[in-house]
């Protein structure tokens, strides 16, 4: 177990954010948070970071309990946890290798191994040849994967994805749910939120569904089919050919 709530309750001043929330999430596993604008995903996504504590019950991430967790030494355990929000929340003056630089700069990764990992990371998502540009110079989506790219350089252990297809269209989304699906497979456990029905549909392996706080259902269930993830896996890749007539049946 990765990441544990047991009867999770939170509470902002008066308002209450999750209710008597339990569930586990196992190492490398790919979990979909949905629900509707206000539903308590953020919120925990926030406790899983430990941005926030539990009002009754615990939260437990790699180990440690939020009720033990000294302040000081969140940091810490952060550097195992990536973080993709819907805004991508990179730095505009800086260019697309420094924004990937940034985080190893904060836990004082040296600069010969930070200049691998950055070329890793951008290769990985495919705009190596980028990285020399700035945000405004691109697009939603690849700004989304140079802030996925900033959030997988220190390989953690877990990925909080935060409405990370919010602001992209349908194909730019699947794009980077299926780059998602990558990282995944690498063995870091994702955890997604999404309000997008479809998205849910299409691509939900384990899915828990949260409404006024409550979690109202948990259901795990595989990929529709290994040809479907690897034609999916093709459509993102930056040097694959056009979708096939089957594939655009198979994603109407």
């Amino acid at each position: 177990m990765v990441i544990g709530f047991h009867h999770v309750h939170l509470e902002y001043k008066d308002q209450v954010a999750l209710q008597d929330a339990s569930f586990t999430v196992e190492n490398g596993e790919f979990l979909c948070l949905t629900g509707p604008s206000g539903a308590g995903k953020s919120s925990i996504l926030r406790l899983i970071s430990m941005d926030a504590q539990p009002t009754k019950g615990e939260v437990i991430v790699r180990g440690i309990l939020a009720s033990k967790m000294i302040r000081r030494k969140i940091p810490i355990l952060r550097r195992e946890i990536g973080f993709v929000f819907q805004d991508f929340r990179l730095l505009e003056d800086r260019t697309i290798e420094a924004n990937v630089e940034f985080p190893q700069l904060v836990v004082g990764i040296g600069k010969t191994q930070m200049k691998k990992n950055v070329m890793r990371v951008l290769t990985q998502v495919g705009l190596w040849e980028k990285r020399h540009r700035f945000p405004r110079q691109l697009s939603g989506g690849e700004q989304q994967r140079v802030a996925i790219a900033r959030a997988m350089v220190n390989s953690p252990k877990i990925l909080l994805a935060d409405e990370p297809t919010g602001n992209l269209d349908p194909e730019t989304a699947q794009e980077i749910i299926n780059l998602l699906f990558r990282i995944n497979d690498g063995g870091t456990c994702v955890v997604f939120s999404t309000h997008d029905h479809q998205i849910v549909k299409t691509f939900g392996q384990r899915v828990i569904v949260v409404d006024d706080g409550q979690i109202i259902s948990d259901i795990k269930r595989t990929r529709a089919t290994d040809r479907n993830y690897s034609l999916a896996d093709r459509m993102y890749h930056p040097t694959a050919g056009k979708p096939t007539r089957e594939s655009e049946t198979m994603h109407a």
